[in-house]
């Protein structure tokens, strides 16, 4: 039975990874495409299972309510970093994330967003907490 819910869940994951809403969002002028995860179950799948991910893209996460927010890596392959962002588009903090570790990694105060980029982007662009994201809407 086990064998067979992984083999539905190869063939139903990638369906599931290109229906998702993709969007433009911008920090300190660099145009990121991100997905958008928006629901529960979006964001609870949110970029497991894959094995790459564009060097200029990302995912970001919406959450109904502005509120601490936590992240882990569980089946996740890729490093990746994320930036916890307010409800004004204000990065509040960044953190790095490693593959398939299952501890958490947490928003300093209340955050509306998160955003998912591979490890690293943000050193890379110069982006730090207190940048402000914008089209987030």
């Amino acid at each position: 039975m086990k064998y067979c819910y992984r083999i539905l869940l190869a063939l139903l994951l990638p369906l599931a990874v290109n229906a998702a809403e993709i969007k433009e969002i911008q920090i300190n002028q660099k145009n990121i495409q991100v997905e958008i995860a928006d629901t529960d179950q979006e964001r609870e799948l949110g970029l497991m299972y894959r094995k790459t991910l564009p060097a200029e893209a990302g995912m970001l996460f919406k959450f109904d309510n502005t509120m601490p927010v936590c992240m882990w890596m569980k089946n996740t392959y890729i490093p990746l970093s994320v930036a916890f962002i307010d409800s004004n588009g204000t990065i509040i903090n960044i953190e790095k994330m490693h593959p398939l570790a299952e501890n958490i990694h947490c928003s300093k105060r209340a955050a509306k967003y998160a955003l998912e980029m591979n490890q690293g982007w943000f050193e890379k662009n110069k982006i730090k907490e207190g940048d402000k994201v914008a089209k987030l809407n």
